[in-house]
């Protein structure tokens, strides 16, 4: 008799590189749920008998409180220390069984799980696991293959040092988790690479394959990833709604596919092209242009905003503004003519500071990311790239083109002089201007 399959779940990341972000990245919010139902509970193959979800104190009673189709446990990892820690942090729920090794900041397309398992299955072989093609460096596991055997996985190489072009992603398939926790704790690094040096052991003595994947991949390691996941659950989960107490007025023009939720108000003269989802009592107000977006509940977009490719959360205030590629965490409030740029003169990419490095984006289009609670005046201009930190105000007519850390005042110094005017204009007649 086979042995039980079970989906072990990697949840207990801390996310050190999502700031500004205070929210759990698997705990945001998109399309009225979380981001882990769609990395995770939406994904997960029928095959799968139990799963244990590994996770941080701050996440647990919310995991708690989920239901993924299966008996589920959740175990504490009580420091962030990498894969390796985590599976043996559970260990004793994880004896005797197939694994099948998701990682929840994973984004993926809904059958790679079911193809991993199936193909494993079929072939009779020890481990699958799928690789994507990347198409440009990507700060993860490098899998080097001799034929269509799996040989060894190198963590995060180096540009210009990857084994392969393909990176190993979310679902790894183990036929015994018994030798896999066995070898994780012989193994012996200075780096965060135990897990795949403890799977590259297997490989020398057990045959295992890669199951090459084709389909979108979402990592969340940066904030501006969110947008990436929001335009993928956009276009691939998204489907048009409209709920109870909804109110659209005349002359407003809906093209594509909008998800309108319970309570919401769209004003005259408005357009939202999709795909869209606009949360539960959020307001729309006259004269606005919604693209590609995705507004939380309970937000006010006033007169004359645009918010384009933009993830709004919940309890954010709008007038007269635009909002290009941005993220928004929720609880923000703008002043009337302040603008997220979204795109430097040059049109080139953008960079960004993470934990003292500047890292590039891979983006040329790209606004502002702000954390929770941050006031913004009139008149600010904020440029592309720019991160402000939770609980910060921003005052009116300040050009912000650097990084401000939470729970920051910033204030625009120029200063000005009032003298005597002895200057005096005759009023001009309406008939002096033609048309």
């Amino acid at each position: 008799m086979s042995r039980e399959l079970i989906a072990v779940v990697l949840a207990g990341g801390a996310g050190s590189r999502f700031w500004p972000i205070t929210t759990n990245k698997l705990l945001l919010p998109f399309l009225g749920r979380r981001f882990i139902d769609f990395s995770v509970a939406d994904v997960m193959p029928k095959e799968i008998t139990r799963m244990v979800i590994i996770t941080s104190t701050e996440n647990k009673e919310t995991i708690d409180s989920m239901h993924f189709g299966v008996p589920t446990v959740t175990v504490l990892q009580h420091r962030p220390m990498g894969m390796a820690d985590a599976l043996l942090s559970a260990s004793s729920e994880l004896e005797n069984a197939r694994l099948l090794v998701i990682i929840a900041d994973d984004l993926l397309d809904r059958k790679i799980l079911k193809s991993v398992a199936g193909y494993a299955d079929k072939k009779e072989i020890y481990g699958a696991i799928p690789g994507w093609k990347t198409p440009s460096y990507f700060p993860g596991g490098y899998i080097m293959t001799v034929g269509d055997r799996i040989v060894n996985i190198v963590e995060k190489p180096g540009e210009g040092k990857e084994p392969s072009n393909f990176v190993a992603v979310s679902g790894h398939y183990i036929a015994d988790s018994n030798a896999l926790l066995k070898e994780i704790r012989a193994a012996q690094s200075t780096a965060d690479d135990v897990y795949e040096r403890a799977v590259s052991v297997l490989m020398r003595r057990e045959q295992f394959c890669m199951v090459p994947y084709s389909g979108n991949f979402i990592s969340l390691k940066y904030p501006w990833d969110v947008l990436s996941a929001m335009d993928y659950l956009l276009k691939s989960r998204l489907r048009p709604h409209r709920g109870k107490n909804v109110s659209i007025r005349d002359s407003v023009i809906i093209e594509g596919d909008v998800y309108i939720d319970d309570g919401v108000q769209i004003f005259e003269h408005t357009k939202i092209v999709g795909p869209c989802y606009i949360g539960k009592n959020s307001i729309i107000g006259n004269n606005n242009l919604i693209r590609h977006s995705h507004i939380g509940e309970n937000c006010v977009s006033g007169f004359n905003t645009d918010i384009t490719r933009s993830y709004i959360g919940n309890n954010c205030w709008f007038h007269s503004n635009y909002i290009g590629d941005s993220f928004l965490e929720g609880n923000i409030s703008m002043g009337s003519g302040t603008v997220l740029a979204n795109l430097k003169l040059d049109e080139a990419g953008i960079g960004s500071q993470v934990k003292d490095v500047r890292i590039e984006t891979g983006l040329n289009r790209l606004g502002a990311v702000i954390g929770q609670g941050v006031r913004l005046g009139v008149n600010i201009s904020v440029m592309p790239g720019v991160k402000i930190g939770s609980g910060s105000f921003v005052g009116a007519g300040v050009i912000l083109d650097k990084d401000i850390p939470e729970h920051s005042f910033c204030k625009a110094t120029a200063g000005y002089t009032i003298g005597k005017n002895n200057i005096s204009v005759a009023p001009r007649s309406a008939n002096q201007f033609k048309y």
